[in-house]
């Protein structure tokens, strides 16, 4: 049913992330840092998921507030519910910038992006609704900022829940190595001849079922779970740059040493493991946490 009513702002949400995809591509390697940050990558984390815990708790308490003293009377709440508003309102607003920084990544024309753009719009609307609240109470008119923000609360409510949709149903923003942990090797095991993996290339080798980004470098060998954790890219066919390695599909960088994220969007490290030359063979272990 969701992706019924996301589906006619298809090129408005393909529109949108292609704005802000290009926004972040004119500022270059600030906009890239910037990106770091609203991705949440040195939180290990997404950011707006934890600006959104904020928005919803401080309109749960503003709402709160407003009930005891519009139903019971209660005194002296104004003050209080004011700035616990305008915490929501500043909050959601920095979640509206965070979820354009994650949403930007969506596959374009894929019900993905259709629900995170009706999600997205949606909060656009609260966000709106919890701002004019605070200034309505900020000019003294608690009783019809209350209705505002029940209305806006209702709107952020619907709005979660199409967030929890996308998120449970399409795994958005989810670390994609998360459910396959890929297969374990206790001890150090062959996995390729060392001819059969070649010098200052990215190579993707099978251990079992578990793909494997292999880079060797002479006597040197890094091994790297294949599938990016952001989207599920393919990271054999990424750049190779210095120590690092790049998904082609949105450039989240990681070491080659550890897996761990240099550059999002990605926000959780690479599963990684120890690997080094033995006879002709490349031999490796782990994946190590």
């Amino acid at each position: 049913m969701i992706e019924r009513m996301a589906r006619p702002l298809r090129g408005l949400s393909n529109g949108i992330a292609t704005v802000v995809d290009g926004v972040y591509r004119v500022l270059g390697r600030p906009g890239k840092l910037l990106q770091d940050f609203l991705n949440g990558s040195w939180l290990g984390h997404s950011l707006h998921a934890a600006l959104v815990d904020v928005v919803i708790g401080a309109a749960t308490a503003a709402l709160l507030l407003d009930v005891l003293r519009t139903f019971f009377a209660v005194d002296g709440l104004e003050v209080a519910a004011t700035w616990i508003v305008g915490l929501a309102a500043l909050a959601a607003v920095g979640s509206i910038i965070t979820g354009l920084t994650d949403y930007k990544d969506t596959a374009p024309d894929s019900s993905e992006r259709d629900i995170t753009g009706l999600h997205g719009l949606t909060n656009i609307v609260a966000t709106v609704l919890f701002v004019v609240s605070f200034f309505q109470r900020l000019g003294d008119g608690h009783d019809a900022a209350f209705w505002v923000l029940l209305v806006g609360y209702l709107i952020v409510s619907v709005g979660g829940y199409i967030g929890g949709h996308v998120v449970f149903k399409y795994g958005y923003m989810v670390n994609h190595n998360a459910f396959s942990r890929g297969k374990r090797a206790k001890e150090f095991t062959p996995l390729a001849a060392v001819a059969d993996v070649p010098d200052g290339a990215s190579t993707k080798l099978m251990f079992g079922t578990t793909a494997l980004v292999v880079v060797r470098r002479g006597d040197v060998v890094h091994a790297l779970r294949e599938t990016c954790s952001h989207a599920g890219g393919p990271l054999s066919e990424g750049e190779l740059k210095g120590d690092t390695i790049t998904c082609p599909w949105h450039q989240s960088t990681f070491r080659l040493s550890d897996g761990g994220v240099v550059h999002g969007p990605a926000g959780t490290r690479q599963p990684a493991y120890r690997a080094r030359i033995s006879g002709d063979q490349v031999e490796i272990q782990g994946p190590h946490d």
